[in-house]
């Protein structure tokens, strides 16, 4: 469990971990090396009860003391102790767990407050598990690139929902039936990697080559960048 100072690979994957047992879908997520920071929406049994602010000490939102009374019997078996910071400041609730060990923190909202990247609709049920299958990916590429050079190239990671620019004509050739199970955007880790020498660029190119699965096209993108699809799901780095 003990992520802090550690790699980046560690560290991502301590993000997939974290969201799988939360069962979250990340509206948005960014990693770098002081720690791992996600937006999801609350879980639905919390929305059950539904409140608005203001809130105050004698007045806090249900829907987040739901949320930790869930978390907090999650991590009860883990040496590991969440904090919580409620977020009642406005007319609706959020939640805010750290979890120092893992290096994680989620910012829990609720459907109004969220800044949606994608509809709600049930063809993006499964995007946070092809971001996860991404996230891994990039975590192996970085494993594999630190055996060339001693050391993981000094990387950054960032998740984005852009439209989908091939949806209209996958929608097409679809039957009508599955039109509402066909996400419209493209989950996309962006890979920055302004901080990487040009050998560890190079190292981390290879890295990703030599991870693609066979019929994986790993492109050029940009002046020194890579575009490659993992399942539905987009890892790039636009190459500046």
């Amino acid at each position: 469990m003990e992520v802090a100072g550690g790699a980046m690979s560690e560290l991502i994957e301590s993000a997939c971990r974290t969201m799988t047992r939360l069962a979250v879908s990340p509206l948005a997520l960014e990693i770098d090396p002081t720690g791992a920071r996600v937006l999801a929406v609350m879980p639905e049994d919390a929305l059950d009860t539904r409140s608005r602010g203001p809130y105050s000490p004698d007045n806090l939102p249900p829907e987040a003391m739901s949320v930790i009374d869930w978390i907090a019997l999650l991590w009860s078996v883990e040496p590991e102790r969440p904090a919580f910071t409620i977020e009642g400041g406005g007319p609706w609730p959020a939640l805010v767990l750290t979890l120092p060990v893992s290096r994680v923190r989620v910012h829990f909202m609720v459907p109004e407050a969220a800044p949606w990247p994608y509809p709600p609709d049930p063809g993006n049920g499964d995007l946070g598990t092809h971001v996860n299958l991404a996230l891994r990916f990039v975590a192996g590429t970085l494993e594999r690139a630190a055996g060339a050079l001693g050391a993981e190239p000094p990387v950054a990671l960032s998740l984005s929902y852009p439209a989908d620019p091939s949806y209209e004509e996958r929608l097409a050739v679809v039957h009508e039936s599955f039109h509402d199970h066909l996400p419209s955007v493209v989950p996309t880790i962006e890979v920055d990697r302004s901080r990487c020498t040009r050998k560890q660029r190079a190292a981390h190119d290879e890295a990703v080559r030599a991870g693609a699965y066979t019929d994986q096209h790993v492109l050029p993108l940009g002046r020194s960048g890579f575009t490659t699809r993992v399942g539905p799901a987009c890892v790039r780095d636009s190459g500046g």
